[in-house]
């Protein structure tokens, strides 16, 4: 009759444990870091499209908290990393530019996440790749109703060489999510 009543006990012990256990999991805060979401960063070693090769590695620094709700979804100094996708060469007419896709973050406590997004810019997501000034200009009258014509300098069709583009370390830039990440 003991060993009933101590089996018993022993079993109704592990079942409440299971029991808190499964609860635990299940309150457990699971927080989505949204597509479309921007993360600010600065770049941590010096990026140029005259050294750049596709597939090289490069990485980030977050420099501010990131809160979801009352969660740090991304805490201060969270290393991002990332790899080179493209690199344009600098051509007539457009500087060099290179395109850069985020692939994973480590926070400081070494939690590892793994996601798919961009450096944003407006240039298609390409940093550089701004369009060069006329090498060429030719004088041009300009009539005006009422006064003398006076002439005025218009550019040609004969655009300056590209150069490379270089971003220096400690340059600001905006990592956009394109897939969510759930964040423990």
């Amino acid at each position: 009759m003991k060993i009933k009543n101590i089996l018993l006990i022993l079993i109704f012990l592990v079942v409440m444990f299971l029991g808190i256990k499964i609860n635990a999991q299940e309150t457990e805060s699971v927080q989505k870091l949204r597509a479309g979401m921007f993360i600010k960063v600065l770049v941590t070693d010096e990026l140029s499209t005259l050294t750049a090769d596709v597939g090289d590695e490069v990485s980030f620094i977050n420099i501010q908290d990131l809160y979801l709700y009352e969660t740090n979804a991304v805490p201060k100094n969270t290393i991002i990393y990332g790899e080179v996708e493209d690199v344009l060469e600098p051509v007539q007419g457009r500087d060099g530019a290179v395109k850069i896709l985020i692939t994973k973050m480590i926070t400081p406590d070494k939690k590892v996440y793994k996601f798919k997004g961009h450096i944003f810019t407006e240039n298609d997501n390409y940093l550089g790749g701004n369009p060069t000034q006329s090498v060429y200009y030719r004088k041009v009258p300009h009539y005006t109703v009422g006064l003398r014509p006076h002439l005025q300098a218009a550019p040609l069709n004969v655009l300056e060489m590209g150069r490379h583009t270089i971003i220096k370390p400690g340059a600001e830039l905006f990592v956009v999510l394109e897939e969510d990440v759930a964040i423990k």
